[in-house]
């Protein structure tokens, strides 16, 4: 994992290794030593090629992160496990198992995952990001949603589940508002 901070003496931008946390490092601009702050996963480090930007929300088995796919040069978002749970092997294989799950699923309502990894000890998950908001948003944004419209919504989400189902033997065990994420384009 990559972990990036300024400079105090010069404002200079730095990106090392989360392995020299802690330690002094030589700014490569002023030249003079400086410590290498403890930071967390979070906007500014970069794991496995994706560098972190922003957080979009938190969940029971993580907290998902709006990122940059340098690679690709795409936006993603990076759903993390939290440390607490990596200390547990079920937790860690819970996880794993929950990205090669995902992994085969091929829908048009259903986020698609790009990648999978661990970087310095951090499980990660990449998948599309939904640029729009999630329905729980929607609906406190906007209130009761006309018949027709939530009609609609609860279709596609019955007819992903259904695939999942059908195809898979995937059970998704946790929908909710703030789960099922709507586009801006509809």
């Amino acid at each position: 994992m990559q972990i990036a901070f300024n400079c105090p003496e010069c404002e200079s931008k730095l990106e090392v290794d989360s392995t020299a946390m802690g330690s002094r490092v030589d700014c490569p601009q002023c030249k003079k030593p400086i410590a290498v702050p403890h930071t967390k996963v979070g906007p500014g480090c970069t794991l496995k090629g994706f560098k972190i930007e922003a957080l979009l929300g938190k969940g029971g088995m993580g907290e998902v992160y709006l990122a940059q796919q340098l690679s690709m040069e795409r936006r993603v978002a990076l759903k993390i496990l939290p440390s607490q749970f990596t200390r547990d092997k079920e937790n860690v294989d819970r996880f794993l198992k929950e990205v090669r799950m995902a992994a085969r699923l091929e829908h048009p309502h259903v986020v698609p995952a790009y990648e999978a990894g661990e970087d310095g000890g951090v499980y990660f998950l990449a998948m599309a990001y939904v640029d729009g908001e999630n329905l729980s948003e929607r609906l406190e944004r906007q209130g009761p949603m006309q018949q027709a419209d939530a009609l609609k919504i609860i279709r596609d989400v019955v007819v992903a589940l259904t695939y999942a189902w059908d195809e898979h033997r995937i059970i998704h065990r946790d929908i909710k508002p703030s789960n099922i994420s709507l586009m801006q384009s509809g």
